[in-house]
């Protein structure tokens, strides 16, 4: 961890005495450490997943919107630094707050909720970072090939362990599902393209005082449903579990009339990346056994995978 220290010093000019790894969250491209100053408290950044663009984005959000939180520069006035193999570096003020995603959000907090990511998709970002705005998320592309290498290996190679077999045995019991997630062809919605977030399930919602979304890495300029379907079902304790939270939801977010292609085609394609991701993670860690609990829950009842086909 010296080396990080070093790092935070040289190149965001603090001072970092404590360093504290921080274990939450699903992206396996990334290290996050708590990091205590003698004045203040920071998440520290250490990632390969994402885009550039996601930093510039929460920059432009954090000055108009609470909740958003705002990137610290570096001595040089940037957002991030590199180090590695082309792995960014940022630094965040640390929220000292609550994960939803472990307490869930009261129906008030659900409300406020849907204000911020209202506000998001309203936002007006200059034309240039507007450009530069991936279209779709860097990781989709890669995903039919995952799934389909995976379908392979876990129906006609012996498995190599245990928890091989395991998982070969879910992939086996949920190949129906499996495969309609594979051979459906949806076309891409064509529709008005805003701000969005990406991942806004409550695993990126942190509360004190108020909600804040964090993990702007994954950031496109995309139709609103990209993100409004993370709460319209599917995601478990991840989004909205009763009416009276959905409602309050977007109580706080207004007016909107949904296309429900765009929906099914953002479902869809959400779905076949946690298939294909939480799978691939069974097989190469770490957390092996929770990712094939994960896995039973997006394809079994109830799970993003049978509703992405209904």
């Amino acid at each position: 961890m010296e080396k990080v220290r070093r790092w935070v010093r040289e190149d965001f000019g603090l001072d970092v005495g404590e360093l504290t790894p921080v274990g939450h969250g699903a992206d396996v491209a990334a290290d996050v450490w708590k990091a205590a100053t003698v004045a203040n408290t920071y998440a520290v950044k250490w990632s390969g997943a994402g885009t550039n663009t996601g930093h510039q984005v929460a920059a432009f959000l954090a000055e108009t919107i609470p909740g958003v939180p705002e990137p610290v520069r570096t001595v040089e006035g940037g957002l991030w630094t590199f180090h590695g193999k082309k792995k960014r570096l940022t630094v965040t003020p640390w929220i000292d707050g609550v994960r939803a995603a472990e307490t869930g959000l009261t129906v008030a907090q659900w409300a406020e909720y849907g204000v911020l990511l209202r506000r998001v998709h309203e936002a007006e970002p200059p034309e240039r970072l507007r450009n530069a705005l991936p279209k779709r998320s860097p990781v989709n592309g890669r995903i039919p090939a995952l799934a389909e290498e995976l379908q392979v290996r876990l129906t006609t190679r012996a498995p190599e362990d245990e928890l091989e077999e395991e998982l070969a045995a879910v992939w086996k019991e949920r190949q129906e599902t499996i495969t309609g997630l594979l051979s459906a062809r949806i076309s891409e919605p064509a529709g008005p393209r805003v701000v969005c977030h990406a991942d806004p399930h409550l695993g990126n919602v942190l509360v004190d005082d108020r909600v804040h979304l964090i993990d702007w890495d994954d950031v496109v300029l995309a139709p609103r449903e990209q993100d409004l379907m993370f709460l319209l079902g599917g995601m478990g304790s991840l989004g909205p579990t009763t009416t009276e939270q959905l409602t309050a939801f977007f109580t706080g977010y207004g007016d909107v009339a949904l296309d429900q292609d765009a929906i099914s085609y953002y479902r869809h394609a959400r779905a076949l990346e946690d298939v294909a991701l939480w799978a691939e993670q069974a097989l190469t860690g770490p957390d092996r056994e929770g990712c094939i609990d994960i896995l039973r829950g997006v394809l079994g009842p109830g799970g993003l995978a049978p509703l992405a086909l209904s």
